[in-house]
């Protein structure tokens, strides 16, 4: 029901938006786009799509497969695009702790870590695209204020600083008792993941870095698919209209951030594309997540088959037994 209302809100949002954009101008930047740039974009997923399950299978207690992890990626993209929160990122835990041994406390951490990795990346290249364009644009700073502040606070979530076991175990003592043993349980296997994460601070930071180069790489797309626009934006300029853009696009209330994330493409791109041709990068964005969802859709019923068994997953840092891809 709320993935209908979603569709319903980015439907209004869309028509919406459409309503103050010259559609033919959509189709004449459609039609004006350089086919090689659009093509370079469109199949930059595949390469994005492969780094991110390299990452994966670094951040995994008891190491899984190359193969599999990409199985894991792509099917997580297929039911993100159906189930609210980005929950389809859960449904990796489940298998970590169904097929690869791990337990569900430390699974669920560690799809947590590769989240948090995931947006303190993002907003890295958002702050330094918004003082980038700071410099010619000050109102664009106070967009610095939230970036920069939820950056920060993700990377001291991710150092092993014990901040969020602290937290959670303090904040746990307010709640009733079920919902406090959750909260005090999970602060444990936070701890228990952050700790193996940090034992080679080396390959630790080299995980930070893959992440970093992972969403530049996502922000670079967007930078794909202006040029082949012919919009001609900085790279460091895109990198703060695309953060912006997809930060928007997260907002609960609509079906993939479809709607919202067009209209803050359409706001922020303002000053290299017209509103139709921000209009049809709005569209290439929402390609982004489809075109993995839909690789990832022959993995799915795997992962609905482990959710109907009722095994229980093992315990600890144990390394993975299942298949080695």
């Amino acid at each position: 029901m709320r993935k209908i209302a979603g569709l319903l809100v980015s439907a209004a949002l869309l028509a919406l938006l459409y309503a103050f954009i010259d559609v033919d101008g959509l189709w004449q930047a459609a039609r004006a786009a350089d086919p090689w740039w659009l093509v370079a974009g469109i199949l930059f997923f595949i390469p994005l799509t492969l780094l991110t399950a390299w990452r994966f299978t670094l951040v995994v207690i008891g190491r899984i497969g190359f193969v599999e992890a990409n199985r894991l990626i792509l099917a997580a993209s297929t039911l993100n695009m159906f189930l609210p929160s980005k929950l389809g990122d859960l449904a990796k835990a489940h298998v970590l702790s169904r097929r690869h041994g791990t337990s569900p406390s430390i699974a669920f951490a560690i799809v947590v870590l590769e989240k948090s990795l995931d947006m303190m990346s993002l907003l890295v290249w958002g702050v330094f695209g918004l003082v980038v364009v700071g410099i010619g644009r000050p109102a664009m700073l106070w967009f610095l204020v939230p970036v920069a502040g939820l950056c920060a606070l993700l990377v001291l979530l991710i150092l092993p600083l014990r901040i969020l076991p602290f937290f959670l175990s303090h904040f746990g003592r307010l709640l009733p008792g079920r919902l406090a043993g959750a909260l005090s349980a999970f602060a444990g296997s936070w701890q228990e993941m952050s700790e193996w994460f940090w034992a080679t601070p080396v390959r630790a930071l080299g995980v930070i870095l893959v992440s970093v180069v992972i969403w530049g790489a996502h922000l670079l797309q967007f930078w794909l698919f202006s040029q082949a626009l012919n919009g001609h934006v900085p790279v460091l300029e895109n990198a703060a209209f695309a953060t912006l853009s997809i930060l928007v696009g997260l907002l609960p209330f609509t079906f993939a951030g479809v709607g919202t994330r067009d209209a803050a493409i359409v706001y922020f791109y303002a000053p290299y594309l017209s509103a139709g041709a921000a209009a049809v990068l709005g569209i290439l964005a929402t390609l982004r997540y489809v075109l993995p969802a839909i690789a990832g859709a022959p993995f799915v019923a795997d992962f609905l088959g482990l959710v109907r068994r009722s095994d229980p997953a093992g315990g600890g840092l144990r390394p993975s037994r299942g298949r080695k891809n």
